[in-house]
């Protein structure tokens, strides 16, 4: 990548050439020049990826420079720099369709911030490139190649891992065998051991892409990601650059987060390697594979195959916990939740000198994070108590740790409960309405599950314990529905109907509705025009 900085002052040149880390971000070249005159001889010279100009120069000015590599060089970023707060600056650089404008003296941060926002968006764009280079079949079945080729990166055999990384190369992956990698295997429960999974496995290579987004795990940072034989997903992240990455506790912690909120109420356990060459791969997973057998309880969390456990750091700190555990609600994480919750009481009563003061403070916070999640789902607390378990039974908690488990143990499965009915009436009405806003088109039951993010077996199941009828049969009734309406009220005839409503033959059509009215349409049309 290169980066061309025009400023008519030498000093902000060399204060933005010393402060920001250019090579961290991958960037090759950095050029610079004082003026307009300069600039253009520089594009003149080298392909210029980003260029950073200052709007007030002699002569020339930024806004004309601008116009000018907007014409000449489109494809060049650019991000306007300048002291004067001066809205029509701004409002010109929109309509010059700049990068983004920067107001100075600008922290140098900022404007690393602003190049790795551009670089990443110049990687996607190059990357698309590539893809449509390769034609329509790489484009259609992206996720299967990716998955097949990834998946060759781990095999035993050199000319399959050499055949790998060259096709990586190409699709602008920069990974070599002596680049460091590291890989995050991650154990989607449900699908790794249930026929009918919650998530599809297209579903959750998006989730997982999400996640790390939401997490800012973006440029230098790539990910490619796959489908293991132990039905397990395998995420490799590497750098774009030639700079080793350091990815924070914090930053793992914050994935594992989002990936959970993306996946609700899924079982999620994240094991992290170590950075290793890619040529030592199958080294580390051996080690990885060995870590994992040892959670024969089926653990949900974030893991270091070192043995470190970062899902839970505890803490004494009740607000802080507070917000981590609304969150762990919200993501539908149960099991985790109550590990924290016990992990705190355990922490909090051997540091405590007044625990019944404590044990009182959490049991108020608990309550307001039970209540408030009851109050924003509008259940109604009557009916979540019995008599085996009283209101009473749980205000009463606070007094000792026994009574207090038990209340977190039974509010848990209360929430739990109403989770599961939300989802599952929400994925359910989705559903329903993609069916009736498509009764045009012939559309299957793996469209419906694919709208919805949901594996096409277990949206079957969701979708029968809701309406009594499975989703092929609904789609039938609902076209038979939407051809009663226009064989009683219109003239169009059968044949249209029947291609109005998706069915590309007309015997196919007849038949689907004799099943349910038992005459033929031409027959239930009869019955209105003699009347």
């Amino acid at each position: 990548m290169n980066v061309l900085i025009v400023d008519d002052q030498i000093s902000v040149i060399n204060g933005i050439l010393s402060g920001v880390h250019f090579k961290e971000l991958g960037i090759d070249i950095v050029r610079s020049a004082t003026s307009s005159e300069e600039a253009l001889a520089v594009f003149n010279e080298i392909p210029v990826d980003i260029m950073l100009t200052d709007i007030e120069m002699p002569g020339e000015n930024g806004l004309e420079l601008n116009k000018k590599i907007q014409a000449k060089y489109p494809e060049t970023y650019r991000i306007l720099l300048t002291s004067h707060a001066e809205f029509s600056y701004a409002q010109e650089s929109v309509k010059l369709g700049c990068f983004d404008y920067l107001l100075q003296p600008t922290p140098y941060e900022e404007i690393e911030e602003c190049l790795r926002r551009a670089l990443q968006q110049i990687y996607q764009q190059r990357l698309k490139t590539r893809l449509y280079q390769y034609g329509r079949l790489l484009e259609t079945n992206e996720t299967e190649l990716m998955d097949h080729v990834v998946t060759e990166m781990f095999s035993r055999v050199p000319e399959d891992v050499n055949s790998s990384l060259e096709f990586l190369n190409k699709m602008g992956y920069p990974i070599s065998k002596e680049k460091k990698i590291q890989v995050i295997i991650i154990n989607v429960q449900s699908f790794r051991i249930s026929d009918v999974p919650i998530f599809s496995e297209k579903s959750i290579h998006k989730a997982i892409s999400n996640a790390l987004k939401q997490a800012k795990n973006t440029y230098p940072i790539l990910a490619l990601s796959t489908v293991s034989r132990f039905r397990q997903f395998v995420l490799v992240l590497f750098s774009a650059t030639s700079e080793d990455l350091i990815i924070s506790v914090g930053q793992y912690q914050i994935f594992y987060e989002k990936l959970s909120t993306e996946l609700a109420n899924e079982e999620l356990t994240c094991y992290i390697g170590n950075w290793v060459a890619c040529e030592k791969v199958r080294d580390e997973l051996k080690q990885m594979h060995l870590y994992i057998d040892e959670n024969v309880s089926n653990l949900t969390g974030i893991y270091l195959t070192s043995g470190q456990d970062i899902s839970a750091t505890v803490t004494t700190n009740l607000a802080e916990s507070s917000e981590r555990w609304e969150t762990l609600i919200s993501a539908g994480q149960k099991r985790m939740l109550d590990n924290e919750i016990e992990e705190f009481l355990k922490n909090t009563l051997a540091n405590s000198k007044n625990k019944l003061k404590s044990l009182c403070e959490l049991h108020q916070q608990l309550t307001h994070i039970f209540f408030g999640f009851f109050y924003d789902n509008n259940a109604i607390m009557s009916e979540l108590f019995n008599e085996k378990y009283t209101y009473a039974d749980y205000m009463n908690s606070f007094k000792d740790t026994d009574s207090l488990r038990k209340a977190v143990s039974f509010m848990l499965n209360a929430i739990d409960d109403i989770q599961k009915n939300s989802v599952s009436k929400s994925d359910v009405e989705k559903a329903k309405s993609f069916i009736a806003n498509n009764i045009s088109n012939p559309i299957t039951v793996k469209d419906v599950a694919e709208h919805v993010n949901l594996s096409a077996e277990y949206c079957t199941k969701l979708f029968k314990r809701a309406t009594g009828q499975n989703i092929k049969e609904y789609i039938a009734r609902s076209k038979v529905s939407a051809a009663k309406e226009m064989l009683e009220h219109s003239n169009i005839s059968v044949s249209m109907i029947t291609l109005e409503l998706g069915y590309s033959y007309f015997s196919h059509f007849t038949q689907v509705f004799k099943k349910y009215e038992h005459i033929t349409p031409s027959e239930y049309r009869g019955k209105f025009t003699n009347q």
